[in-house]
């Protein structure tokens, strides 16, 4: 009888996002007959329903580390190290797997102080730059390249996520591969009647166009200029909505920049979803305005849906959306290009209707959760050899 390997995933908090759902689909899909997986996360400001619904519907042994926080704090940062020491070494596990940068920093030493076999990471992105000031950078830059020098396998969700990581020396090229963060195409055969649904909710007439974008309401997803874009929009079709998806810091701030352009009735804000389908399924094109992005799960899941896109050309986006073909690429930060990308499908069904066609066969084509889990257990088996 072949000994199943023992699989500990840590990551610093369950929010809703990208890495959340990629992490928790992996540990849930993982071959039981193959791998034993645990799960340990810290705790979050935001709701943990979602998640602790999904991990007791699975299954999933869950730990949670209170004093793992996404915060710089020295005094809870030794707590969760220590606490993350104590659950590896009680577990015995053949391998670690983190995610995110703190749980990644702080999950790594602790894997290798506890005699970790192997240790495997996944950053989901990275924070280099758009989120801190070039000081703050400098160190996070500094605390990755020592991490990965304790790492076996360093995974990004693209190969431009790789060559962002190489130019800031974090890790040696044989390190690293790529493994897309999967979605769950299933969910996305039986849509139309969600949209007509959410479209009725949201008092939109069944016949104007909806611009729709999914993302934290966050500096670094640079939903301001989606706004600004709107404006410039509106001038010409003032029928059109813009619905953003997600919640975040700058919510107030958002609005009343729309309410400052006189826009404010064709901007709808739906706070955080627990399901963003029916609401990609009410749209007809997908923006986003990331001005750092590592993959963008939303994005794909908008091509599941079979929605064209304007978006940043920035990380790992170019990867998902090929400009002129699934969709528009634009300078990040620009809300001009934007606009001029937007006016276009505007102005062109037809052309909407192409893009529509090759974004659900590309996500069909290469961004099944199925593909990703078997890559992840791949990986897993050859760190055994």
């Amino acid at each position: 009888m072949i000994k199943k390997k023992r699989i500990l995933h840590v990551i610093t908090r369950l929010d809703p996002g990208g890495s959340t759902t990629n992490t928790l689909e992996t540990v849930a899909r993982l071959d039981r007959s193959r791998f034993e997986v645990d799960l340990v996360s810290g705790l979050t400001s935001d709701s943990l329903a979602e998640a602790t619904g999904f991990i007791a519907r699975h299954g999933i042994p869950c730990r949670y580390v209170r004093s793992l926080r996404r915060d710089i704090n020295p005094f809870w940062d030794i707590c969760a190290f220590i606490a993350l020491i104590v659950i590896m070494r009680r577990g015995k596990y053949d391998i670690v797997h983190t995610h995110s940068s703190k749980a990644g920093i702080l999950g790594r030493w602790a894997a290798k102080f506890s005699g970790i076999k192997h240790i495997v990471h996944t950053p989901h992105g990275h924070v280099f730059y758009g989120y801190f000031s070039s000081r703050v950078t400098r160190f996070f830059v500094l605390l990755e390249r020592a991490a990965a020098r304790i790492t076996d396998r360093l995974v990004a969700l693209t190969s431009k996520g790789i060559e962002e990581h190489l130019t800031f020396g974090v890790g040696i090229r044989s390190q690293w591969g790529a493994i897309p963060s999967g979605i769950d195409l299933e969910k996305f055969f039986y849509i139309a009647e969600e949209g007509a649904r959410i479209r009725r909710s949201l008092g939109i007439a069944m016949d104007a166009l909806v611009f729709v974008s999914v993302a934290r309401l966050e500096p670094v997803k640079g939903n301001v200029y989606l706004i600004e874009a709107m404006a410039d929009i509106l001038s010409l079709y003032p029928l059109t909505r813009l619905v953003i998806v997600g919640d975040g810091g700058e919510r107030e701030i958002l609005i009343k920049k729309a309410r400052d352009l006189g826009i404010a009735e064709n901007v709808i804000f739906t706070g955080s979803q627990r399901d963003v389908v029916p609401f990609l399924s009410a749209g007809d094109v997908f923006l986003l305005g990331s001005l750092n992005e590592g993959m963008g799960r939303a994005v794909v899941e908008a091509m599941a849906c079979g929605l064209p896109s304007v978006v940043s050309n920035t990380g790992g986006l170019p990867e998902l959306i090929e400009d002129g073909k699934e969709g528009f690429l634009v300078e990040p930060g620009n809300s001009r290009a934007f606009a001029l990308a937007m006016r276009k499908l505007s102005n062109d069904k037809d052309l909407r209707k192409i893009m529509s066609d090759r974004a659900r066969q590309k996500a069909d084509a290469k961004f099944s959760i199925k593909t990703m889990v078997r890559s992840i257990e791949t990986l897993y088996e050859e760190l055994g050899r």
